[in-house]
């Protein structure tokens, strides 16, 4: 690793942490895509909703496909749903800070 690359803020009030979620706010609002937050969150909405309500099934589906394979499957969906609900929100809470 090259020592020249890493950068200091000497004088700065901020801590590593606040600093990290600063650059990850404000290029996530500067993001090209940044005006698909909205539409981004409220899928992400809906897609949690549905998959709240899939809950009621789970049951049957794991009884027809096997337990494994319904769970790793349900599981990866409400991951990516939250991601989407969670990517929308921090998008769409940055761009209304400026």
């Amino acid at each position: 690793m090259d020592m020249s690359s890493i950068y200091f803020e000497p004088n700065s009030n901020l801590s590593v942490t606040d600093r990290d979620r600063r650059v990850t706010a404000n290029s996530a609002a500067d993001s090209s895509i940044a005006p698909l937050a909205m539409p981004g969150l409220v899928l992400g909405l809906v897609l949690v909703g549905l998959g709240v309500a899939a809950l009621l099934r789970l049951g049957d589906w794991a009884g027809n496909y096997g337990p494994v394979l319904v769970l790793v499957a349900y599981l990866i969906y409400v991951a990516a749903a939250l991601r989407l609900l969670l990517w929308g929100a921090v998008t769409v809470r940055s761009l209304h800070r400026r």
